[in-house]
């Protein structure tokens, strides 16, 4: 504790300088918990905010399988083939392979499997 002088008009008090360990690990223990709230709320509402961007390896491999993207193009025409796949699947052309462009990429690649199958492709 540190105790301020008393001046002319004014009273002498006391002011604590250390709040204690409890304190300090109360206001710890919130703001862990506001952390991992707002993680799960970022992941119900908005799941880019939590997920990194998928395996660029995988995304360039089912972009060949469907024949959007040709084997031996570099990695920088990888972008602009995603773009073009979210831009015809109605997703956002951002050329970032998020976790809805990844499962339409999936769900495209399995349904040309089905039709080749079938014969049908």
């Amino acid at each position: 504790m540190v105790t301020i002088p008393a001046g002319p008009r004014t009273f002498a008090r006391t002011v604590p300088t250390d709040r204690g360990a409890a304190d300090d690990q109360r206001r710890t223990g919130w703001k862990r918990v506001l952390y991992v709230a707002r993680g799960l709320l970022g992941a119900m509402f908005d799941a880019e905010l939590v997920l990194p961007e998928a395996d660029p390896d995988q995304v360039r491999a089912l972009l060949i399988e469907l024949g959007r993207l040709d084997a031996t193009a570099g990695p920088a025409l990888r972008g602009p083939a995603l773009a073009a796949f979210q831009h015809d699947n109605g997703l956002p052309a951002t050329g970032t392979a998020d976790g809805r462009t990844v499962s339409a990429l999936a769900a495209a690649v399995r349904e040309e499997n089905e039709l080749r199958e079938l014969g049908l492709a």
